[in-house]
């Protein structure tokens, strides 16, 4: 685990102490300053001090990096020096000063709040602004306000190219040079009565907009919208079947046999800590609406301590209230913007703050990412990936085996620390546990059934009769030697040895 993150982790674990204080003796919270006020500024820090609540104050000194102030929550953020890329994203009636450089993405989907930078920003600032106030002194990168719905951007300064790019909503100020607005936005010229009701609102006598001010706004001639690639699954593992290896006896009847799965527990260097762990009974979770009480399962709210909660754009803005109560988080990328490798460190930091302790943290993507999933799952500090085969591929499910397999061998990942989940779209049976098990997952997630505590225990049974069939043990013993392909183009597409010829075909031997 890099340095930055171990050093952000204590951090948020020391402000969380310091903001009950301060809050109650109505004192800001001072970091980068020795007690005798020498200033000792930070560096690189991310992920500090997420969903600050309101009377709340934080004023930090130096240069720190990305994630910062996210979810503020009615607080004040205030920063001496200069922030990475998504600095106070979804903002819900936070205010935030940064008196240094911005990074890019400033104030994503901000809700409510207002958001000062006094020395410009970087790229897509406002991205999918759904209301309050951006004020960017200094000149603005390319993308301003693209995407958004709502709320106000004021740059004080000149701007990038691109400027409103598919914006359905809102309004964006320039008062320098601005170049022609993007897709789906125009620009149009304020009257002297919106003037100055704007100038009144801002309630700064240093601050006003001019005549000549550039005012883009939506421009509702152009269709902007994009329709997102429907999500598809071709077939499922039926043609797939289990046979125990030429030799090996079965059980003895009764024996005692792991069918265990656990989830995080692994250290944290430099921490002296470790992340906490979820133990699974079999390799399977379900998807639920809602919490099933003694069935750990993923739900979108109101989580119970055995349950994993997941975390999307659209729950994003009210998920910090429920993370104390979840055992676990997935973080569902495929409905988050994208993030580069920094900023889902910062995002990871933040929600183990959030959390209020080292909760696990696991990844879901389509399978066509899934070999973005095992290298995020590799250099970042997650406890296991999901890979969802109801994807924009519309890959078969026989051929997603040996493709997540690979994916797993080539990263490298340790599937101890991170194991692969694979999210199937079909009712999941006992075989489909094995076959998973057999080409390197660790187990299965499963959409929303009916009964799911009854099936779960039918599952469970089947499966210690399978293991005693196969004469093991335990599930960690299941291996690919133990699947065929039932038919011709199953082999073909799975690379499982087909039934009768004993072996893989021959276009998988140089593979």
């Amino acid at each position: 685990m890099r340095e930055e993150v171990v050093r952000s982790l204590k951090l948020n674990k020391d402000l969380t102490k310091m903001l009950k204080q301060g809050i109650e003796l109505n004192k800001p919270i001072k970091i980068g300053w020795s007690r005798e006020g020498e200033p000792i500024p930070k560096k690189g820090e991310i992920g500090l001090a997420p969903a600050l609540p309101e009377k709340g104050r934080v004023r930090i000194l130096g240069e720190l990096g990305h994630m910062n102030g996210i979810l503020c929550q009615g607080g004040s953020f205030s920063l001496e020096g200069s922030s990475g890329d998504f600095h106070g994203a979804w903002n819900n009636g936070g205010s935030h000063v940064i008196e240094r450089k911005v990074g890019d993405h400033l104030g994503h989907a901000m809700e409510n709040g207002k958001i000062v930078a006094r020395d410009g920003c970087g790229k897509f600032a406002g991205s999918s602004l759904k209301g309050g106030l951006l004020i960017i002194r200094g000149d603005a990168g390319s993308q301003l306000g693209a995407g958004m719905s709502g709320g106000t951007i004021l740059v004080v300064g000149d701007v990038g190219d691109s400027v409103g790019s598919r914006m359905t909503g809102g309004r964006i100020l320039v008062s320098g040079r601005c170049p022609k607005p993007g897709e789906g936005a125009k620009m149009v010229t304020l009257t002297k009565n919106e003037i100055d009701e704007f100038n009144d609102s801002l309630n700064d006598d240093l601050l006003k907009i001019s005549d000549d001010v550039i005012c883009v706004v939506t421009d509702e001639s152009i269709e902007v919208k994009s329709e997102q690639p429907k999500k598809v699954s071709l077939g499922d593992w039926s043609e797939l079947t289990i046979v125990p290896e030429v030799g090996k006896n079965r059980l003895v009847k009764g024996q005692a046999l792991d069918t265990i799965v656990v989830i995080g527990g692994d250290e944290i260097t430099n921490l002296e800590d470790n992340i906490d762990s979820i133990g699974l009974d079999l390799p399977l979770i379900f998807e639920s609406e809602k919490s099933i009480k003694g069935l750990g399962t993923i739900v979108h709210s109101k989580p119970s301590e055995s349950d994993f909660l997941v975390i999307d754009e659209n729950n994003i803005q009210t998920s910090h209230k429920e993370m104390r109560n979840a055992g676990g988080i997935i973080l569902d990328l495929s409905s988050m913007p994208a993030l580069n490798p920094p900023s889902l460190d910062g995002l990871l930091v933040a929600i183990r703050a959030m959390s209020s302790r080292l909760i696990p943290i696991l990844i879901k993507d389509g399978l066509s990412r899934v070999n973005n999933l095992h290298t995020l799952g590799k250099n970042h500090p997650i406890q296991g990936v999901i890979v969802d085969l109801h994807d924009i591929s519309g890959l078969h499910a026989a051929s997603c085996l040996p493709k997540i397999g690979r994916s797993i061998i080539e990263s490298k990942i340790d599937s101890s620390i991170c194991p692969t989940f694979i999210s199937v779209p079909w009712e999941i049976s006992s075989n489909d546990i094995i076959v998973a098990r057999g080409c390197g997952a660790a187990g299965l997630i499963s959409k929303e059934i009916k009964e799911p505590k009854k099936i779960h225990k039918e599952i469970h049974n089947e499966l210690r009769g399978w293991l005693e069939e196969l004469g093991l043990d335990s599930i960690e013993k299941i291996a690919r030697k133990h699947l065929r392909a039932n038919s011709h183009e199953v082999a073909t597409l799975s690379g499982i040895r087909l039934t009768g010829y004993e072996r893989a075909l021959p276009m998988w031997f140089s593979q």
